[in-house]
């Protein structure tokens, strides 16, 4: 039961995430002015707790299929993940963003 509703949880989050970044990037595109906007950063998240490769896989893919971000490279020693993101605030909200909301429902689902 525990997995069901971290799944939907996660589902409902990710769908979220999608439809934000959608809404953000058409905006930029649709906007004269939307280069003043994109702040484009690569950027070394470091992963705070162990993954297997299959979460890694799932991690990276869907970092990949959010609009305006990447997934790029995963550090050989499975660290960290290489990411390009259009619009970054800052390296450190990025990381804390996918630690906390990507990589904690990965572990709960998968």
């Amino acid at each position: 039961m525990k997995r069901l509703i971290a799944s939907i949880d996660f589902l409902l989050f990710y769908l979220k995430e999608v439809i934000l970044a959608n809404i953000r990037v058409a905006r930029d595109v649709l906007t004269p002015t939307s280069h003043m906007n994109m702040n484009p950063k690569l950027v070394n998240i470091e992963i705070e707790q162990d993954l297997t490769d299959w979460q890694l896989t799932i991690l990276a893919n869907l970092i990949t299929m959010t609009p305006g971000t990447l997934s790029i490279d995963i550090s050989e020693d499975r660290k960290s993940i290489f990411i390009h993101a259009m619009f970054i605030e800052s390296s450190e909200a990025l990381q804390k963003e996918i630690n906390e909301n990507y990589v904690r429902r990965i572990i709960n689902v998968f």
